[in-house]
């Protein structure tokens, strides 16, 4: 049997990359070979030992959700994919049972068994040479398109699944919390709809990187320059039409998010909280604050949000490219970690674990 290397999580910084057969695709299973895996926000999150995504040195798994690759092998009755083609990976965790309430309402993110076939529970392997997947969700890359761009695919979803839940209209005011990977696919996204974007974050590098990538009309570095001030000026006073936290730090930005948004607009959390926020509620009160949660993406009017998210990457109308900063071998992944979880010290923006 045919052998590969993939890294294998057993708890917080504990991954190990280990010696692993090569999975046989079944029928309507195509095998890839992993090209580019980028690390999530949620990994890095479960490399700190925080959040609801943990493995265990008693119950170790396998994690790389973001991922690109070339075909190696077709399963029985796989049509419409070769061997050799380019494909972006749509992660198994969102696979869908079709027939709930949700997915009849066409929310399959939501679905009450999402990420289940039969009675496991199933996730996308990236971070390894080689991976699983259902033919229908590896969608097949332009010439143009790099694996990179095509690993954080994933990224872009989540953008669009957002703008889809809250659809403010061009010429709207959104202000941007974080200027992480999310925040600045989210401004990518939101930009592409005609919205003027301010962007805030904790460095002076990743705003510049922002505004260069076409993520954000304005920047302010937070400890720096004043955020409140910032909005009111790029609203005349009137608050942001759309807040996005794409930071989640529980103390600080839900509230946040609240006090800088106009009355009667909108607050959507794209970021994960590994804890409770804090949010004094009279205030939303009082302005009628919408509150959405964003919740990865599914479909949106009988689109898919991540086929949409591929041909925003495709037209070239976001630069997916430019947010990609670091690149690691998958022997170096733990090294990619630490890059992630650093990022004051690394300068990382997207980190890719390329085996």
């Amino acid at each position: 049997m045919s052998t590969q290397h993939a890294a294998v999580f057993y708890g917080g910084r504990d991954i190990r990359v280990e010696t692993l057969p090569i999975p046989e695709p079944g029928p309507g299973e195509v095998l890839i070979r992993v090209g580019a895996a980028g690390i999530c926000g949620s990994d890095v999150l479960a490399f700190r030992g925080l959040g609801p995504w943990q493995h265990s040195a008693d119950k170790p798994g396998r994690d790389g959700h973001e991922l690109a690759g070339e075909v190696a092998a077709l399963g029985a009755g796989v049509t419409g994919l070769k061997v050799g083609q380019r494909v972006a990976v749509e992660p198994k965790h969102l696979i869908n049972c079709g027939v709930c309430p949700a997915c009849a309402a066409g929310r399959t993110h939501l679905c009450q068994r999402r990420g289940y076939v039969g009675d496991t529970h199933v996730t996308s392997e990236g971070f390894a040479e080689y991976d699983l997947c259902p033919a229908e969700r590896a969608h097949p890359l332009p010439d143009h398109v790099s694996l990179a761009a095509g690993a954080i695919l994933d990224c872009y979803a989540c953008g669009v699944h957002t703008y889809n839940l809250v659809e403010t209209p061009p010429g709207s005011t959104a202000v941007i919390l974080g200027a992480g990977t999310m925040g600045l696919t989210m401004g990518q996204v939101a930009r592409s709809h005609g919205l003027k974007v301010l962007l805030t974050g904790m460095s002076r590098e990743s705003l510049d990187l922002a505004i260069k990538a076409g993520a954000a009309d304005e920047a302010v570095l937070v400890g720096a320059e004043d955020v409140a001030k910032a909005t009111a000026e790029l609203t005349q006073g009137r608050g942001a039409d759309l807040v996005v936290d794409a930071v989640a730090i529980p103390e600080i930005t839900l509230q946040q998010s609240v006090e800088l948004v106009t009355p009667g607009g909108q607050v959507c959390v794209l970021g994960v909280y590994p804890e409770p926020p804090r949010l004094e509620p009279h205030l939303a009160y009082v302005k009628e604050v919408s509150l959405h949660w964003s919740n990865s993406y599914g479909s949106f009017r009988g689109v898919s949000e991540y086929a949409t998210a591929l041909d925003l990457v495709a037209s070239r109308t976001v630069a997916a490219d430019a947010l990609i900063t670091h690149r690691y071998p998958l022997d170096r992944i733990v090294e990619g970690f630490v890059a992630a979880d650093e990022k004051d010290r690394s300068l990382a923006m997207k980190v890719l674990i390329q085996p």
